[in-house]
């Protein structure tokens, strides 16, 4: 096991095993014991200050390679597997958003980043970090769903359609229930390539499963937020609000309450971009956006 010592100085000496400036970044990897022993698992890649990404729901670490390799020649990118996800430990369904803290405070310990970057939920994590962690000098989030407009009467059939391991109709569900998915084509329909490919491959079957279950303990989390958003008056540190042009309204409308209470706060928008622009759409242009922010 890990103490942060132990972490900080293994990504350092793995950090300097690039050689030549043309040669690429090397990934590294590291962990860290949480406060209550869970282990937390990163990937690291890059040089300079240090930023570590908290990625959304339904997401993990690798999902963000692309928008780290666009910060490596700047920045080290620490993009760490919050709990039931890849390098880490299990995700008890009762944790809610003191655990999720208390991983992203051991990880900043462990590997001194002192700008914190979130996607959806993990902006959710960030928002609530930033208030009461004042290692936390910079902060960027990118649609966190933090709205009373946040749709979900959708889960109650997705939860039923985890508990029968029907993943393709949860996943078109999930897909649905959010409004990220296109919104003139039946359920059914989508669902087709979806079961098609978990047939195929029994390791995307898995993966899909594990995404899919830690979803609930996401939505869980973000309801039992305090009500209104008042507390984020209190944010001292300068933080970038970034959201897509194709996203839903009710991310649109979080952003702008959001705005309208953080004290040092910038706006900015992809015109062309959705939801999964930090890990799918357009991570080169929000690293842009990234970098632009965490530089100062």
């Amino acid at each position: 096991m890990s103490t942060a010592k132990e972490a900080s100085t293994s990504e350092r000496a793995s950090g300097r095993a690039m050689s030549g400036g043309s040669a690429a970044p090397a990934r590294t990897t590291g962990s860290i014991a949480s406060a209550d022993g869970t282990q937390i698992g990163w990937e690291q890649i890059g040089q300079g200050p240090a930023i570590a990404v908290v990625h959304g729901g339904f997401r993990a670490a690798e999902h963000y390679r692309a928008l780290a390799a666009a910060l490596s020649p700047r920045f080290t990118v620490v993009a760490y597997d919050r709990r039931g996800r890849g390098a880490s430990g299990p995700a008890p369904a009762r944790d809610g958003i003191d655990v999720e803290l208390a991983d992203l405070e051991a990880v900043l310990r462990a590997t001194g980043a002192t700008r914190v970057f979130g996607h959806s939920a993990g902006a959710v994590i960030a928002l609530e970090a930033a208030l009461r962690l004042p290692v936390i000098q910079r902060l960027a989030v990118f649609e966190p769903p933090i709205s009373a407009e946040l749709p979900v009467a959708w889960v109650p059939a997705f939860e039923r359609a985890l508990a029968a391991d029907d993943l393709a109709r949860a996943m078109v569900l999930l897909i649905d229930g959010l409004q990220m998915g296109p919104r003139h084509i039946p359920l059914w329909l989508l669902a087709l390539p979806i079961r098609v490919l978990l047939r195929l491959r029994g390791e995307t079957r898995r993966q899909l499963g594990v995404l899919l279950r830690s979803f609930p303990r996401d939505l869980a989390m973000a309801r039992a937020l305090p009500p209104g958003l008042e507390r984020y008056r209190r944010l001292a540190c300068p933080t970038l609000l970034l959201g897509g042009g194709k996203s839903p309204a009710y991310l649109k409308t979080a952003l702008d309450r959001l705005a309208a209470v953080i004290p040092h706060v910038e706006r900015a928008e992809l015109p062309a971009a959705g939801h999964n622009a930090p890990d799918q759409d357009a991570p080169e242009e929000v690293a842009a956006r990234l970098a632009a922010v965490f530089a100062a």
